[in-house]
């Protein structure tokens, strides 16, 4: 079968790390990358063979790609998704699915109308440690799942879009998603309401985000929650703590000091514990990527379809309207 011809927006880290990771598959050529300074879409062109670069991303057209990558700010990236599907593309998104409840919408109904594939890029969902926590959670060999809890510190340079209200589309959307929102409610089931709150201490200039630090509990519909903080303000040498799953009858911890490529859990359950590791070549990253091909191939859904990936952005938009107007918000307001 012919490589698929994968076109690129964006030319910062993660678009050459996901790049390099379609490249690794062996089933992809990059035949274009756009990026708003020229000097840097050669540059990332360059490093992924490819020698087709410009500043304007309509003009990847000319390329002839099947499909398009997008790794850009939320703001920029809902222009390129919306230009992508009206011209025919398949996507990879590489974060949330849109900047905006709104936006996310109209993405979603573009991709069915136009019959087009659509992969947010949500990586943890191919991690095969995640992928055992999931199974063991649905599989309810720990008893019924109780609650989730997880912490995500940063400290992003203020003059990035990160830190810009309007350009990354709030905290919650761009921030919380390193809180492994996404992966937990695979893991958990179907989210039903919202309770956050947040402050703003350190970067309060106009045009910050509006939430720098924000604590949200997320309720499901089996009677579990997740306990989610993230914040841009994370002190120097102060490691997040990991993520962990209580169940009825046990629990689940990723292992933070796993060595590289081999990513391990500890089971408790029965009141012994079970570290279970899981060699985690290829990465993610790359089984994500590979993912994405058989959908564009076949013609099927991958894991992070728009119809599932409009919930994250229907969860960041209740985070903030929960934490501005005080109150527990039903994620059926979001609809």
């Amino acid at each position: 079968m012919p490589k698929q011809r994968i076109a690129i927006v964006g030319a910062g880290n993660m678009a050459r790390a996901r790049g390099r990771a379609l490249l690794d598959t062996g089933r992809v050529e990059i035949c274009g990358v756009a990026a708003r300074r020229v000097q840097r879409a050669e540059s990332c062109a360059a490093e992924l063979g490819c020698d087709v670069f410009c500043d304007d991303f309509r003009r990847l057209g000319e390329a002839g790609p099947d499909a398009i990558l997008i790794e850009v700010p939320h703001r920029v990236q809902d222009e390129v998704s919306i230009w992508a599907l009206d011209a025919g593309y398949d996507l990879l998104v590489g974060g949330c699915l849109a900047s905006s409840v709104e936006n996310g919408r109209q993405i979603a109904e573009l991709a069915t109308r136009n019959s087009r594939i659509v992969e947010a890029g949500f990586q943890r969902r191919y991690d095969p440690a995640w992928e055992e926590i999931q199974r063991l959670v649905a599989g309810g060999e720990l008893g019924a799942p109780v609650m989730a809890v997880t912490t995500a510190l940063w400290n992003p340079d203020p003059a990035v879009w990160y830190y810009d209200q309007e350009e990354s589309g709030g905290m919650p959307l761009t921030h919380m998603s390193y809180c492994y929102l996404n992966a937990i409610r695979w893991i958990l089931g179907r989210p039903t309401t919202v309770s956050a709150i947040a402050n703003r201490m350190r970067n309060t200039a106009p045009g910050r985000v509006v939430e720098e630090t924000c604590g949200a509990l997320i309720g499901f519909a089996n009677g579990a929650f997740a306990s989610a903080t993230a914040s841009y303000i994370g002190p120097e040498g102060m490691p997040d703590p990991q993520p962990r799953f209580v169940c009825a009858e046990g629990g689940i911890l990723p292992n933070a000091d796993s060595p590289p490529g081999k990513d391990s859990i500890t089971v408790f359950h029965g009141g012994r514990s079970e570290v279970r590791a899981f060699a985690n070549e290829p990465s993610p990253f790359v089984r994500q990527a590979a993912a994405f091909l058989d959908a564009i191939e076949g013609r099927h859904e991958a894991r992070n379809p728009p119809e599932d990936a409009l919930l994250d952005v229907e969860i960041a938009a209740a985070v903030s309207v929960s934490a501005k107007e005080h109150r527990t918000v039903s994620l059926a307001e979001m609809r």
